[in-house]
């Protein structure tokens, strides 16, 4: 009998080697495969063994029992040939349909056959002294293969140079690529550790003693400890004061460079250019005063839905009125989400009737298309292809001539 058995094996939890457990009588394995009919399955089964080898071969019989697939295997000689443990995988197809089960670790019994030259049927103590005997040869080839490796590496270095004591010399004329330095060359031609050290704590020394010389980093001239200099407001107020070398004309001349003296023409000249200067003034502040109270008006005020189907919409507006013509900025705040038609009343003047005759399109705050139109003191909005959506919100600025 052969028996596949769940065992634990090394690095893994005994629960995790629960799966398939086949039993035969001398060479025949049975599995049932729950859940998978079909009329032409095929089945295929995948080893792998503890060698690192892998197999794929074919169960003698494949067929249906009752909701699930019975497939049989003959173990030949040539489809285990590896004592120890086997990961089995089984595959069955039907038409497009392929189902591949989880791969199982699965363990022999001693009376597997394997293949092997020199045994039909060996027993577990000459496997095991078989196994032994290949660990040692491939030891033995490891340790020869590095030994070969050092031969190498020895045959391939010149030895005729190595250090001997005659070849050391004292003096830097002396060093060739025959001789080598002694301990007195190194002394003589290289600092010690502690040489280069005491040169380097001298260097910092004296840089420390030139940088609490130097000045320190400031904004002023008062931080530098300067106070005999011009500074800066010093200089700029005098260059303001300061008067270009120019001569001067007694009355005005076209195009001169030149200045108008004190006197009786520049106090002239100063004071008729204070009384143009006035009146630019004056008739500047009267034009900004000016204001049309009948013609002029500005102002703001709410939109409300124009009926009750259309509550929960809101918005608001400000307008600029100049004689007939009037411009208002819209600002739709609320607008009901699945619909797509909205009335909103209350502009602050009624268009003439022409305006409903026609739209404007605009974009929503959701950068949806929407259509806008004006009739009277009513706002109709419409979306031609979709509906409103949660949140969408709508600004957009209409002119149009009032209703008399």
């Amino acid at each position: 009998m052969i028996i596949f058995n769940k065992e634990k094996y090394e690095g893994i939890a005994a629960e995790d080697n629960a799966g398939i457990v086949g039993e035969n009588l001398v060479s025949k394995v049975e599995f049932t495969v729950n859940g998978f009919v079909g009329k032409n399955t095929i089945a295929a089964i995948h080893l792998r063994f503890k060698d690192g080898s892998v197999n794929t071969v074919a169960p003698q019989t494949v067929k249906t029992v009752n909701n699930s697939t019975y497939i049989m295997w003959k173990i030949g000689k040539n489809d285990i040939f590896c004592h120890g443990w086997v990961e089995v995988q089984l595959e069955l197809r039907e038409e497009e349909t392929t189902l591949q089960t989880d791969i199982v670790r699965l363990f022999a019994g001693e009376s597997i056959p394997i293949e092997d030259n020199g045994f039909t049927n060996p027993n577990s103590e000459t496997l095991a002294l078989r196994d032994e005997a290949k660990k040692c040869w491939d030891k033995i080839a490891e340790q020869n293969k590095q030994i070969e490796n050092n031969i190498k590496v020895i045959a391939d270095s010149d030895i005729t140079l190595k250090e001997e004591k005659a070849n050391k010399v004292t003096l830097k004329a002396d060093v060739t690529e025959e001789s080598y330095p002694s301990v007195a060359y190194l002394e003589n031609y290289y600092y010690d550790y502690n040489d280069v050290d005491d040169e380097i704590q001298n260097l910092k020394s004296s840089v420390d003693t030139k940088l609490n010389l130097k000045a320190d980093k400031a904004d002023t001239l008062a931080g530098y400890g300067i106070t005999d200099a011009y500074d800066k407001t010093y200089i700029n107020r005098s260059l303001n004061y300061k008067l270009d070398k120019r001569p001067f004309d007694t009355e005005p001349k076209y195009n001169s460079p030149n200045y108008i003296t004190s006197g009786t023409v520049y106090n002239s000249v100063n004071s008729l250019r204070q009384t143009v200067v006035q009146n630019k003034a004056d008739i500047e502040k009267s034009l900004a005063n000016k204001y049309d109270a009948a013609n002029n008006e500005i102002g703001s005020g709410e939109l409300s839905p124009a009926q009750t189907i259309y509550e929960g919409s809101e918005g608001n507006f400000v307008y600029a009125k100049n004689g007939d013509a009037v411009t208002v900025s819209v600002n739709i705040t609320s607008m009901l989400a699945d619909k797509n038609y909205l009335q909103m009343s209350g502009l602050p003047f009624p268009s003439k009737a022409e305006s409903r005759l026609a739209s404007i399109a605009v974009y929503s705050t959701k950068n949806n298309l929407r259509n806008v139109r004006i009739d009277g003191s009513w706002i109709y909005i419409s979306a031609p292809s979709d509906k409103f959506v949660e949140d969408e919100k709508m600004n957009f600025v209409v002119t149009y001539i009032i209703r008399r």
